[in-house]
C-alpha cells in the first residue's frame, strides 16, 4: 500500500481516503487541499516575518542562556535536557497550535511540550540554541513566560493567573447585571432626561467590560494575527468594538438603539464558559503529586552515631543509607536485602497478588509492601531514581494530551468566521453602491448576529456540565477530552488483580482429595483445630489467610509439638499424637465461577492426604456481565496482567475471553507498549503498575480502591465498586458527543438564518444585538436538558449489573 493512502493532512489533520484525493507537494508532504498546502508552506518558510524576527527587545532575555542560570534551571525530561517555563495567557487549543509551531519558526528548537492543565512549557534545544530567542518569540506573540525550577513555582504562577481571570469574570458579571437593571427601566418605557442619564450610566459600566474584561479576546486575536491563523475571537472583537462605537455615536446623537447590555452579557458568558472548563481541567489533572505517593512516607534510617534507627522523610534518603521497613509498610527505595528474609506483596509493580519471599542479597524495589517479617535494606536508588520513580516520571510526562474535539470545534468556527467576514465584505462592497448607510447597517447586523459565540462555547459548556453531572454519580472525569475519546473506544484493556478480581489474597474453599466427592467439602473438626494451631506459629501470608478463615470455626488453640518449617514448601507439627504436614501443591482451577486459585496447600495427617486448602483471589461480581455487555456493544475486551500465564488463562476462561485477548507476565513498561499499539484503546486498572499504561494510552480509568499514582495517571476515576462503571461512562460519553453535535447544528442554523435576515434588512443592528445572546441561551437550554441523561443513564445498563 502506498504510504500516502488513508493518510491524514499534515496541516489540518483531515483523513484522506484515496490517493487521488491527496495533494502531495515537492517534498512528499501530504495535504487534503491546496489551501492547507499554501498555509503550511507559508508557515514553514521565512514568510512568517513577525516570528522569525522577534522584537528588538530580545536582548533582555539573554540571561536565560547564562551558564549560571542554565545550571539552576536546566531540567532533564524524557532523556532531553531543556528548560521549563510557566506560560501566562494560554487559553485554548489555538494557543496550543501556535506554540507547537515554534520548532518550525526556530530551527534550533528540538521539541516543545505544552501542558495546558498547568500552563507549563518544556523546551529542548539543538546545539547551538538559545532559550532567550524562544522566550523572545513567545513575547512577540503576547505570551509572558517565567522560567521555573519545579511544579511548585508553576502552581504559584497559575494561582495568580486564575485570580486575574476570576477578577475579570466578577467585574464582567457585576457590570452586566448593573447595565441590565438600568436597561430594563428604559425598555419599560422610561423617557426624557432620566433615560439619557441611565444610558450614560450604562456607558460608564460598559467601559470596564470593554477595556479590562474583554482584554483576553484582544490578546488572543493579536496572537492569531501574528501566526497568520484565523481566530474565532475576530468576530467577537469586531462585534464588541463596532457595537461600542455605534452605541457611543447613537448616545451622543440622542438615539435609543444602544448595545451595551447585549455586549456585556456576551462577554460575561464567554468568560464564564472558558473559566469553568479551565478550572475543571486544572483541578483534576494535577500530575505533580505522583512521586509524593512515596516521598511523603516516613521511614527509619540507621544513624551510625547513635547506633539506632531514626525517623526521616523518604525524600531525605540517599544512596548508601540503611533503612528498616516493618510489616505493613511500603518500601521507599530500591536496594538490597541485608537481613535473612521477608515476605512482600509485589502487586504494585507486577500486579500479582501472591506474596513473594525474598532472602538476604535479593533486590527489593520501591512500592512493594512488607506483609510479614521486616526488611533491612541498603539503598541503591532513592525514590526519584527507583524503578517506580522512573515509571511515575514517564506517567507525568505522558499525562498531557491534546484535545482534538475542541480543535475540531475551533476549526469549524474558524471557517465560519472567514465565511461571515468574507460575505459581509462582499455585501458591503456591492450594496454601498446603492445605499452606503444601509450597507453599513446591514453589514453590522450580520457581523453582530452571526458572531459564532454560541459555537465557541457550545463544546466546553456541554463538556463542563457533563463532568459535573458525572461527578455526582461518583465518576471523576479529569478533562473534557476524555469524553470524546471514550465515545470512540473499540478496545478495553483490563488489569487483572484489583480490577477484574477483588485483589485480596484469601482463603477460597476446601477441596477433597477424592475427586468425586461433593462440592461443599470441609475437613473434620479435629483436623481444622490442628491446622489452626499449627499455622498460628507461621508468619507466612498463606498461613495468615488460613488462620483468618479458621478463626471463624475454631475456638481452641491446641499445643503443638515438633513444630518444623519445611523450607520453600510449608510447615509440619504434631497435635494430640497426630503428625500433620501442610505443604504447597499445584493449583487446581476447579469449577468455581468466582475463585481464582493461586495457591493450594495439601494437608497430610500421619502421611495420609486428608484435604486441600485453596487460596487466591475472587472475580468481582459484575466482571462477567460487564465483559459480556462490552462484547455485545462491539467493544473488544482484553486482560493485560503481570501475573503468571496459567492464572490469567484461568480468569479468561471464566470470563469467556479468547486467547488472543490475553497478555500475561508483562511489566508496567510492556503494558504501556501493548496498549499503545492499539488504536482507540481504554486501559482500566488500579495500581502503580497500571499507571504508565493509563497515561500513555488513549484513555485510562482507575477503579475504586486504586492507589494514588493510578488516580493521577488515569483520565477518569470511578468511586463505584466493580467494573460496570466502564459501561456507564461509555454511554455517558456517547450522549455528550450527541449533545455537542446537536448544539453545533443549532448554532449553525441560527447563524445562517439570522445572517440571511440581516442581509435582507429584516433585522437591524439593535435587534441583532438583542438576539445575539438568544443563541447562547438556546445552547444553554439544549445542554442542560441533554445532560440530564446522566441522572438516569443506569437505566440503559443490563439489568443484572445495575
Amino acid at each position: 500500500m502506498p504510504p500516502y493512502s488513508y493518510s491524514d493532512c499534515v496541516h489540518c489533520g483531515k483523513t484522506i481516503a484515496k490517493k487521488e484525493d491527496a495533494i502531495i507537494n515537492a517534498n512528499g508532504v501530504i495535504f487534503c487541499c491546496w489551501g492547507c498546502e499554501t498555509v503550511y508552506s507559508i508557515l514553514k518558510k521565512e514568510h512568517f516575518s513577525l516570528i522569525n524576527k522577534p522584537h528588538a527587545g530580545s536582548s533582555e532575555y539573554d540571561i536565560l542562556d547564562n551558564e549560571s542560570f542554565l545550571r539552576d534551571y536546566s531540567v532533564l525530561q524524557d532523556g532531553r535536557q531543556g528548560m521549563r517555563f510557566f506560560v501566562e495567557g494560554v487559553q485554548c487549543t489555538s494557543c496550543l497550535w501556535i506554540i507547537d509551531q515554534i520548532p518550525y519558526w526556530i530551527p534550533e528548537v528540538e521539541t516543545v511540550h505544552l501542558n495546558m492543565s498547568q500552563n507549563t512549557l518544556f523546551v529542548s534545544l539543538k546545539s547551538p540554541g538559545f532559550f532567550g530567542k524562544v522566550v523572545s518569540t513567545l513575547a512577540a506573540l503576547g505570551y509572558k513566560t517565567y522560567p521555573i525550577r519545579n511544579t511548585g513555582e508553576a502552581r504559584h504562577f497559575q494561582k495568580k493567573e486564575n485570580h486575574r481571570q476570576l477578577m475579570r469574570l466578577g467585574v464582567a458579571g457585576a457590570c452586566a447585571g448593573s447595565i441590565m437593571l438600568y436597561s430594563f427601566a428604559i425598555y419599560s418605557g422610561l423617557t426624557g432626561p432620566m433615560a439619557q442619564v441611565f444610558q450614560y450610566i450604562n456607558l460608564a459600566f460598559f467601559l470596564p467590560v470593554l477595556f479590562y474584561c474583554a482584554r483576553p479576546f484582544y490578546v488572543n486575536l493579536w496572537r492569531s494575527f501574528r501566526a497568520w491563523r484565523p481566530s474565532i475571537d475576530l468576530p467577537i472583537v469586531l462585534a464588541v468594538v463596532i457595537g461600542f462605537v455605534l452605541s457611543l455615536l447613537h448616545l451622543i446623537q440622542g438615539r435609543q438603539d444602544l448595545y451595551f447590555d447585549s455586549l456585556s452579557v456576551l462577554i460575561f458568558l464567554l468568560l464564564a464558559s472558558r473559566y469553568l472548563l479551565n478550572r475543571t481541567q486544572q483541578k483534576f489533572l494535577n500530575s505533580s503529586c505522583l512521586l509524593s505517593f512515596f516521598e511523603a512516607q516516613i521511614c527509619r534510617r540507621w544513624n551510625e552515631g547513635r547506633h539506632a534507627y531514626e525517623k526521616v522523610s523518604a525524600s531525605h534518603l540517599n544512596a548508601g543509607d540503611k533503612i528498616l521497613v516493618n510489616e505493613g509498610e511500603r518500601i521507599p527505595a530500591d536496594g538490597e536485602m541485608i537481613n535473612d528474609w521477608v515476605n512482600i506483596n509485589p502487586s504494585v509493580l507486577t500486579g500479582e497478588s501472591l506474596p513473594q519471599k525474598l532472602f538476604k542479597g535479593a533486590k527489593i524495589y520501591a512500592g512493594t509492601q512488607v506483609v510479614s517479617g521486616y526488611a533491612e535494606i541498603l539503598i541503591e536508588h532513592t525514590t526519584g531514581g527507583s524503578r517506580i520513580g522512573r515509571i511515575l516520571k514517564k506517567v507525568e510526562e505522558q499525562i498531557y494530551n491534546k484535545t482534538p474535539l475542541i480543535s475540531l470545534t475551533d476549526k469549524a468556527a474558524h471557517y465560519f468566521t472567514i465565511f461571515i467576514l468574507s460575505l459581509g465584505m462582499l455585501f458591503f462592497l456591492f450594496y454601498s453602491v446603492i445605499d452606503i448607510a444601509e450597507a453599513v447597517r446591514r453589514t453590522l447586523a450580520l457581523i453582530i448576529l452571526a458572531c459564532p459565540c454560541a459555537l465557541a462555547f457550545a463544546t466546553p459548556l456541554t463538556q463542563s456540565l457533563s463532568l459535573k453531572k458525572a461527578s455526582k454519580k461518583g465518576y471523576l472525569i479529569k478533562n473534557a477530552e476524555s469524553l470524546e475519546k471514550l465515545s470512540r473506544v473499540k478496545n478495553v484493556f483490563f488489569d487483572k488483580t484489583g480490577t477484574i478480581t477483588q485483589g485480596q489474597f484469601e482463603f477460597l474453599k476446601w477441596k477433597s482429595p477424592q475427586s468425586g466427592e461433593f462440592v461443599n467439602f470441609m475437613p473434620d473438626t479435629i483436623t481444622l483445630n490442628a491446622i489452626y494451631s499449627i499455622e498460628t506459629h507461621s508468619p507466612h501470608p498463606i498461613a495468615r489467610a488460613l488462620v483468618k478463615q479458621l478463626e471463624k470455626v475454631c475456638d481452641v488453640k491446641l499445643p503443638v509439638c515438633s513444630l518444623k518449617e519445611i523450607p520453600g514448601k510449608g510447615i509440619s507439627g504434631t497435635v494430640e499424637d497426630n503428625h500433620y504436614k501442610l505443604i504447597s501443591a499445584l493449583p487446581d482451577d476447579g469449577n468455581d465461577d468466582s475463585g481464582i486459585i493461586a495457591s493450594t496447600v495439601a494437608i497430610y495427617r500421619n502421611e495420609l492426604l486428608v484435604a486441600y486448602a485453596c487460596l487466591g483471589d475472587k472475580l468481582r461480581k459484575d466482571a462477567k456481565e460487564t465483559i459480556t455487555a462490552l462484547k455485545k456493544s462491539g467493544i473488544k475486551p482484553h486482560i493485560v496482567s503481570g501475573d503468571n500465564d496459567s492464572t490469567v488463562r484461568n480468569v479468561a476462561k471464566k470470563l469467556g475471553l479468547a486467547d488472543d485477548s490475553l497478555y500475561a507476565g508483562v511489566s508496567p513498561e510492556e503494558k504501556s507498549t501493548i496498549v499503545n499499539k492499539v488504536s482507540n484503546a481504554l486501559m482500566v486498572g488500579d495500581g502503580v503498575n497500571d499507571a504508565l499504561a493509563m497515561s500513555s494510552c488513549s484513555i485510562g480509568i482507575a477503579v475504586q480502591g486504586s492507589v494514588a499514582a493510578s488516580l493521577v495517571a488515569a483520565d477518569i476515576y470511578s468511586a463505584k465498586e466493580g467494573v460496570s462503571p466502564v459501561l456507564d461512562l461509555i454511554l455517558l460519553s456517547k450522549n455528550t458527543i450527541s449533545i455537542i453535535k446537536r448544539n453545533l447544528v443549532i448554532s449553525f442554523l441560527y447563524n445562517f438564518a439570522g445572517g440571511i435576515a440581516a442581509l435582507f434588512g429584516v433585522i437591524s443592528p439593535l435587534v441583532a444585538a438583542i438576539l445575539m445572546p438568544v443563541s447562547s441561551l438556546v445552547i444553554l437550554l439544549s445542554t442542560v436538558a441533554g445532560t440530564k441523561f446522566t441522572r438516569k443513564f443506569n437505566k440503559w445498563l443490563p439489568a443484572n449489573i445495575r
